[in-house]
């Protein structure tokens, strides 16, 4: 059965790595066609955020299949049939939506460049030295944030849909896979911890951004993942071996030096953080997404897109070069560029995606 299960997670960890890199690099390819000024143009960066919402949407109803595929695998491992309709897309985060989140890398873009407030390229090819270096940080921010999104809500949403499956199939118990195969450094502590832990249906397996580890089914005679932890020893005591100073350690008190803690992520709800981490308070309270939400989510982007679309309309048919507008407690400035009406037309795509997933009138 070890081998089996194995030969499961090692089939989703291949799946899901072409999944992300394949998001990233179509998502990456419209961040990287922009103009430097374009970056700084809500009219651009919105229409290009667009764009990436529906990849991202489609990237994670295909996560969702792996995490459904897998989940049927592990419930065969521990004799039980997968069973229940599990829906084929939900939003990944609460307390924002897809959209606001796929623009977010123009955000970490402008985050690095008004630390240097003089450096403002025309164009990509008049770059040199230190100014070229430094414009590549502002570009790496950018695609390290997409990213980061990346990995984090396509493991997530993977995960959800398993767990969604266990649950339908009268799974009550699981645990948490860890995976030192996907990283450079191995496995982090703080998962190494909580692989020591089982869950109840009620709960989430806490994450942690880029989390990487998978979820096995629990059952009274069956539990395949301990099989599958215990067969990645040497990276636990690698783990606690860091806690020691030294290279790796296989005295399991150095492992219990490192201490976890776990809180609810206002948008990703349950979170691994090591014990002495700062918690922010006031943080907006955490809901499970599920369709309720994903329909109020894409209400959201659908008023946000008919909003945007008339300030489009409202620039390219008029004599002015920009439109400033504020809109849900934000001021936007859109101008026109060669890059405008294109970024329109993405816009107008995603409202045309949310009316029909709202099932609304064109």
């Amino acid at each position: 059965m070890a081998d089996s299960a194995l030969s499961a997670v090692q089939a989703l960890d291949v799946q899901r790595r072409r999944l992300v890199d394949e998001y990233v690099n179509r998502a990456w390819n419209m961040w990287r066609s922009l103009t430097p000024a374009d970056w700084w143009n809500d009219a651009v960066t919105e229409g290009a955020a667009a764009y990436v919402t529906q990849q991202q949407i489609a990237f994670v109803k295909a996560m969702r299949r792996c995490g459904i595929t897998y989940a049927d695998i592990m419930l065969r491992l521990v004799m039980t049939q997968g069973l229940g309709e599990i829906p084929e897309y939900e939003v990944v985060r609460d307390n924002t939506d897809p959209w606001k989140v796929s623009v977010r890398a123009a955000d970490a873009y402008r985050s690095e460049a008004v630390k240097a407030p003089d450096i403002r390229p025309e164009a990509w090819d008049r770059l040199d030295g230190n100014v070229a270096k430094t414009v590549q940080g502002w570009l790496d921010a950018a695609k390290g944030q997409l990213e980061n999104n990346a990995v984090t809500d396509g493991n997530v949403a993977a995960n959800r849909a398993t767990q969604q499956r266990y649950e339908a199939s009268g799974i009550t118990r699981y645990r948490r896979i860890i995976h030192p195969e996907l990283s450079k450094t191995g496995t982090c502590g703080l998962c190494v911890v909580a692989a020591t832990n089982t869950f109840t249906r009620g709960d989430l397996m806490p994450m942690h951004n880029r989390c990487k580890c998978t979820v096995a089914p629990i059952t009274s005679e069956h539990d395949p993942g301990l099989k599958l932890n215990d067969g990645d020893l040497m990276t636990i005591y690698k783990a606690a071996g860091k806690t020691a100073g030294r290279s790796y350690s296989t005295n399991a008190t150095d492992l219990t030096k490192l201490r976890v803690q776990v809180t609810n992520n206002s948008e990703l709800g349950p979170v691994l953080l090591r014990k002495d981490a700062p918690v922010k308070e006031g943080l907006a309270e955490w809901h499970l997404p599920d369709m309720k939400m994903t329909q109020r989510q894409m209400e959201r982007m659908f008023n946000r897109a008919t909003e945007f679309d008339a300030h489009y309309r409202q620039l390219l048919e008029g004599s002015s070069d920009s439109v400033r507008f504020r809109y849900d407690g934000r001021t936007y400035n859109f101008r026109k560029s060669a890059h405008t009406k294109q970024a329109w037309d993405y816009v107008r795509s995603l409202l045309s995606y949310s009316r029909g997933f709202l099932g609304l009138a064109a």
